[in-house]
């Protein structure tokens, strides 16, 4: 009788377990599927053949499909990843390990032409990256895709895609996010610490690298802003000059498959401030990413490398006479107002509805050689045209406007 009812017990426990622990979660999770399902769209057939590619090239094995509850995969994907999300997929891929970045926010965070680009030749995007390359899904060029390549960019693009329209806030490069201004005051800090731009130094100026000591001839120990720049220019080879340039002109390897084409960092002042932004934020209808996952010290790193690659003047366009300003004022008045705002902030009442966004003009002043050919060439894959009927003395008013919009940064010398 005792084995009988231990037996009895055993078979009650086993069931009670199985009832817990598989059949009410399960059906609560179906519940949750049900109630999305009518915001979820299922797989296209290029989509569904996209995904079977991206399983036969093994990313499953370097990329997961995973948002976990750390604050560190909020902060970088957004919310993390609900079951419901890949209700569609057999089998799920949500990965084990990330060697590269998690996908499961991939849609809409980089451009089409950069993924292209991307799996074309990786390294040509992100020199240090370990993904192999794929020129076989190519007729020779990323601009020359063949199905089995646009299939799986379709697949890439339904990533997240299950979040956004179930309501939820994906981490997007289409919608701007304030930085935490504790986050963005520690990088202000940091980027304030004094350091010599060793593109302006002569010989008299010791470079970043070391500083030598006039009495005692000894080295001294390299200064907090010698060391971010240090970083940076380790942190832009790695990630940014596959796209902008070894120099950062904007003539990296990648360059030639990306519209609008990357920026020419030397031809362009930016403020600390303005650069943060970006980084954080990328550069919505651009292929330029937003970089999150960076902590505040190496975005400092960045910005203090990306200062150093400007090299004219600081004159903010104080330079032109009263008249000339007043003249570019009104040229601005009529042409600009409406995308990059009244106060050339690029908040106009028509930015909103485009990418990728008008210059933020009071966070980034170009030199007047690169205003001059944006206005005779326009800005190709982006809002901005060409102004073929100005005249050349308007356009050298409006130019020196553009440049005097630039806030001055406390303690800048002119």
């Amino acid at each position: 009788m005792a084995y009988l009812v231990i037996f009895v017990a055993g078979i009650g426990f086993f069931a009670l377990s199985f009832v817990a622990l598989g059949v009410l979660p399960g059906l609560r999770l179906e519940k949750e599927m049900d109630s999305a399902r009518a915001v979820i769209s299922a797989y296209s057939d290029a989509e569904r053949r996209g995904q079977q590619t991206y399983v036969s090239l093994g990313c499953a094995l370097c990329h997961t499909q995973q948002v976990r509850f750390l604050p560190t995969d909020i902060r970088r994907w957004g919310p993390p990843t609900q079951a419901w999300e890949t209700q569609y997929d057999f089998p799920q891929l949500w990965g084990t390990r990330r060697i590269g970045p998690d996908l499961a926010r991939a849609s809409g965070v980089r451009s089409a032409d950069w993924q292209l680009t991307h799996l074309h030749n990786p390294q040509s995007v992100v020199p240090g990256s370990a993904m192999p390359p794929f020129p076989w899904l190519f007729k020779g060029s990323p601009a020359r895709p063949t199905a089995a390549a646009n299939d799986l960019l379709a697949y890439l693009n339904t990533l997240g895609r299950a979040r956004q329209s179930a309501g939820g806030v994906a981490m997007s490069k289409k919608v701007d996010t304030e930085m935490d201004p504790a986050m963005m005051a520690e990088i202000e800090s940091l980027c304030a610490a004094p350091f010599v731009n060793p593109s302006q130094a002569n010989s008299d100026i010791p470079t970043f690298s070391t500083v030598t000591n006039a009495t005692s001839g000894s080295v001294a120990p390299p200064s907090t802003g010698q060391k971010l720049a240090a970083r940076g220019a380790e942190l832009f080879a790695q990630n940014c000059a596959g796209c902008h340039g070894s120099a950062g002109d904007g003539a990296g390897r990648a360059a030639e498959g990306l519209l609008p084409r990357p920026a020419n960092l030397r031809a362009s002042r930016y403020s600390t401030q303005g650069l943060a932004s970006i980084l954080w934020n990328g550069v919505a209808g651009s292929s330029m990413p937003a970089w999150r996952d960076l902590p505040a010290a190496d975005l400092a790193s960045l910005v203090t490398h990306v200062q150093t690659l400007h090299t004219q003047p600081v004159d903010a366009g104080v330079l032109a006479s009263t008249a000339t300003l007043a003249r570019g004022a009104t040229v601005y008045a009529a042409n600009c107002v409406n995308c990059h705002g009244v106060n050339g902030d690029g908040h106009g009442p028509a930015a909103m509805a485009l990418l990728p966004r008008p210059a933020d003009l009071t966070h980034k002043q170009p030199d007047a050689s690169l205003v001059q050919r944006v206005l005779n060439e326009g800005v190709p894959g982006t809002s901005m045209p060409p102004w073929p009927g100005v005249s050349g003395a308007d356009r050298q008013a409006v130019a020196a406007f553009v440049r005097s919009l630039y806030i001055m940064p406390a303690g800048a010398t002119k």
